[in-house]
């Protein structure tokens, strides 16, 4: 119950950053090149019915880069 709980909270605070987020990666899109590769990636095996799971695909270095981004533009 607890875990339910923290994952609706986490949620609720993230959402909040989807668009600032989004509004960033357009605006400044040299400033999130692991974020657009790896979204590019995905969308170019979706469009291959060839569906892969974020955590699952990039390792742990390539990931930490992508949270870097957004956590180094939110931070400005």
């Amino acid at each position: 119950m607890k875990e339910e709980i923290l994952r609706k909270l986490i949620t609720l605070i993230s959402e909040d950053y989807i668009e600032t987020l989004l509004t960033g990666i357009k605006e400044y899109e040299k400033d999130f090149p692991y974020t657009i590769a790896c979204a590019n990636f995905m969308s170019e095996l979706k469009s291959k019915n060839i569906i892969v799971d974020y955590y699952k695909t990039f390792e742990v270095s390539i990931r930490d880069m992508v949270y870097r981004e957004a956590s180094n533009y939110l931070a400005r």
